[in-house]
């Protein structure tokens, strides 16, 4: 079994790479969406552009989680020093 530190540490770097990707993904998205003039196109790339943006918001939200518990693991590791 794993040190509680490093498992939230690796689910802190697996949160971090996705959102990374997703802001690659989004990017890309409103480069095509800026490029593009026909508006049926500028729709369908509008929804995708919008999934992923709340989906990075979800992750983001989640990463913060992560690093709640990280800190509080921190913290109380730092505690059962000083008894």
């Amino acid at each position: 079994m794993e040190d509680p530190i490093v498992e939230i540490s690796k689910q802190l770097i697996a949160a971090d790479y996705e959102i990374d990707a997703i802001s690659k993904q989004w990017a890309v998205l409103k480069h095509e969406y800026r490029s593009s003039k026909d508006p049926v196109l500028r729709a369908e790339i509008k929804e995708k552009w919008d999934k992923l943006e709340n989906k990075k918001k979800n992750l983001e939200m989640n990463r913060r989680k992560i690093i709640e518990k990280k800190e509080e693991i921190e913290f109380k590791s730092r505690w059962k020093g000083w008894k």
